[in-house]
């Protein structure tokens, strides 16, 4: 009956893949009623769970993370455990087969944009009609629970009863209300160890949940903040700011932004940003030096931090190299780039209390900021102070004194090249 309601609302919305895998799902389900009432009752429950599962994931890729099928995987998940007599092999597979596929989405769907995109009403009613039914399920688990302690109870009743019987008849009637009581005994003492091994199991497994949070919260925190200031802040629950004497600071922008925004879509525009700035990522890495962040479409980052070092001049203007030669070998006509450079004496440290971010601040990020403003498409402009460092390794082009905002007339230097010196680390 679900699914004939799912088939009618996909076939009105025009997601045509999710209406046809309603009728795959039907005939999936047949075929777990015929394997359970043959008694291969293991079979159906593993056919059951994997379509699912794949029915779920497919959904969510489909029409997003905020249609809300997500949520049934985590509903399902506790189906093999109330099956007592299912292998330990087969349940330890379907729960790690709901919690990979659940993180999968999570880490790579969650924030994707859908296949197919709903309307917000659409997507709020599917939202809360899958709540409703993971309540439903958990209901439904809950109800053959208690069914089975009902069963479990008449049958210790009807034992009682054949004992008192059993009290009063002969001399074997005797002997065997005694090995009734034996055998009842028994199946007492079995059950409760059963029920005290799947509590111990429960925990474990919240247990290994709670861990498996714990690395993932710590490796997100890895990716936001240098590696360095993730320690201490999972250590300590704060981190100190620390002044650096020398640090090389770099801001790149698109020129002509506002008026590429206006030419493009916006889904265009940001997965063209994105595809740039995750190149940035792999030269900043290959570099060792810093991303600090983005701002719009200008992105800023830093050598000599958190890691001191002398040859962060360089290491800095090597990845702004690398960054002008991929932007080139793109050939994309709307986006150039220009580069500003600047060092000096920065403080870094971390801010915030939610959504806390990693930063500098100081005279030298102003500076390079000026750099940037006054560099010109597909040009590095670097400071004075920046070309006493790097002057003997690098081509560099004596601009002039050019009148830098709120800071007057700087000593500005465009960047050709490398020459054949070798940088001393």
């Amino acid at each position: 009956m679900i699914h004939a309601l799912w088939f009618g609302a996909f076939f009105y919305l025009g997601v045509y893949a999710l209406m046809w895998f309603q009728v795959i799902s039907v005939g999936s389900h047949v075929l777990e009623i015929v394997l359970n009432r043959g008694g291969r009752h293991e079979a159906a429950m593993i056919l059951g769970m994997l379509e699912v599962i794949v029915h779920q994931v497919l959904a969510t890729y489909l029409i997003g993370w905020g249609a809300g099928f997500q949520y049934i995987i985590l509903a399902i998940m506790l189906f093999p455990f109330l099956k007592h007599d299912t292998t330990w092999l087969v349940k330890g597979f379907l729960a790690l087969a709901c919690i990979s596929s659940f993180l999968y989405l999570e880490i790579n769907i969650k924030n994707q944009l859908p296949v197919y995109t709903l309307s917000h009403t659409s997507e709020m009613v599917f939202n809360y009609s899958n709540i409703v039914l993971c309540f439903l399920f958990m209901a439904t688990w809950g109800s053959f629970l208690t069914i089975a302690v009902q069963r479990t109870e008449t049958i210790l009743m009807e034992r009682n009863k054949a004992v008192y019987t059993a009290e009063k008849a002969t001399e074997q009637a005797e002997l065997q209300r005694q090995l009734e009581v034996k055998e009842r005994d028994m199946e007492i003492y079995r059950l409760r160890n059963v029920e005290l091994k799947h509590s111990f199991d429960e925990i474990a497994r919240r247990n290994e949940m709670i861990e498996e949070e714990k690395r993932r919260s710590e490796a997100l925190l890895l990716n936001i903040l240098p590696e360095e200031a993730a320690r201490e802040l999972l250590k300590e629950g704060f981190t100190r700011s620390r002044k650096y004497d020398l640090v090389t600071v770099m801001f790149t922008d698109f020129v002509g932004f506002t008026q590429i925004a206006e030419t493009l879509k916006a889904e265009d525009l940001v997965l063209r940003v994105d595809k740039y700035f995750r190149a940035f990522d792999e030269i900043t890495l290959k570099y060792g030096v810093e991303k600090i962040k983005t701002i719009g479409d200008a992105y800023m980052c830093a050598g000599g931090l958190p890691a001191i070092n002398s040859t962060n001049p360089m290491d800095v203007l090597n990845a702004a190299i690398d960054m002008m030669k991929y932007m080139d070998d793109e050939h994309d006509h709307l986006f150039k780039i220009r580069v500003g450079m600047h060092t000096g004496p920065v403080v870094a440290g971390v801010v915030g209390k939610h959504k806390f971010q990693y930063d500098i601040w100081g005279d030298a990020v102003n500076i390079a900021a000026r750099m940037e403003q006054n560099s010109i498409p597909g040009r590095i402009n670097i400071s004075g102070a920046t070309f006493e460092l790097v002057k003997d390794y690098f081509d560099c082009e004596y601009r002039g004194k050019i009148e830098a905002k709120n800071k007057g007339e700087m000593e500005m230097y465009f960047v050709n090249g490398k020459t054949k010196n070798e940088i001393i680390t």
